[in-house]
């Protein structure tokens, strides 16, 4: 499928240095690149609905006093 896109100069010539350097078109990177983000903005978004559901559900929660002693707490040696 086609599509068309505006995208501004400085991009467009990041995305043919990217292109030349791989030996493949112009398309090609930019296909992958929206492959790429199109995935992870699933991913994120399904984690997002998925940790909203989970509040919905009664959590399990950690109180802002828990979260500020957790980062106070010295670091143990051996991790």
């Amino acid at each position: 499928m086609r599509i068309s896109l505006n995208i501004d100069d400085q991009l467009v010539g990041r995305l043919d240095r990217i292109a030349k350097s791989m030996k493949r078109s112009r398309s090609f990177v930019a296909a992958e690149a929206i492959s790429h983000y199109v995935d992870y903005q699933d991913s994120y978004i399904s984690s997002v609905v998925a940790a909203i559901a989970e509040a919905d559900n009664g959590g399990p929660f950690v109180s802002h006093k828990e979260v500020v002693a957790m980062l106070d707490a010295p670091r143990d040696a051996t991790t």
